[in-house]
Formats: structure tokens, sequence, C-alpha cells
């Protein structure tokens, strides 16, 4: 749905219709959450990057941690990607240049590892 504010159009989703890719053993408690919130969860320990390219088409939020790889080829699959969170220490995992070209914000959760 589209909605016009202050002179800008913006994309609303229902979360319903997002799918969110959470990597490396995410906590349960986070897939629960995002599913009770309406959400698509897809939950994988790992992929290789050919695997990655073909999953991440139709995702529309990634959580990765330190083994999941972010590379430019997996970016440019990402059609659909709006964010990545990074629930690790730092976010070397990610191509930031890219996502930043993108239009893809990658944020950091530097001590969600320890919880999750």
């Amino acid at each position: 749905e589209e909605v016009v504010r202050h002179g800008v159009t913006e994309q609303h989703f229902p979360a319903r219709s997002i799918k969110i890719l959470l990597m490396e053993n995410i906590s349960p408690v986070a897939v629960a959450a995002f599913k009770e919130e309406g959400f698509q969860v897809l939950q994988q320990v790992a992929y290789t990057e050919d695997e990655l390219v073909e999953v991440i088409k139709d995702v529309h939020a990634i959580g990765v941690r330190s083994k999941t790889k972010l590379t430019p080829r997996v970016l440019e699959a990402a059609e659909h990607l709006l964010c990545v969170g990074c629930f690790c220490i730092g976010t070397d995992q990610t191509d930031l240049g890219l996502a930043r070209a993108l239009g893809i914000p990658v944020f950091n959760a530097p001590y969600a590892n320890t919880r999750s």
C-alpha cells in the first residue's frame, strides 16, 4: 500500500507479507516474537553462497551472526531486502559499501549473540 506523507511516497507492507530470514540459530524467543507479530519467518543454520543467492531473492529482512557472509553476489540478488541485522560483534560479514549503495541499512546488535 502506498501512502504519501509530506510529499514523499512511502510503501507500507502488512506484517504477513514480510519475509524474515534468521540464520545461525537465532534465539527461539526472537523467532516467536516475529511470528506473533504476523511476519513470515524462515530459519536456517547455514546456506552455501549459491543457496543464499536463491533464497534471499524473496526476503525482506535478514538476521545473521558472524558465519553468514553477505557478499556482493548475495546482496545484488536480494531484490526485496529492506534491512540487515548483524547479531554479533561487528559487521565484517556484510559488504557495507554495496549495502549502502543499494539503500539497504545494516544494523548491529553486538551483544545479541551472548543472549540468543
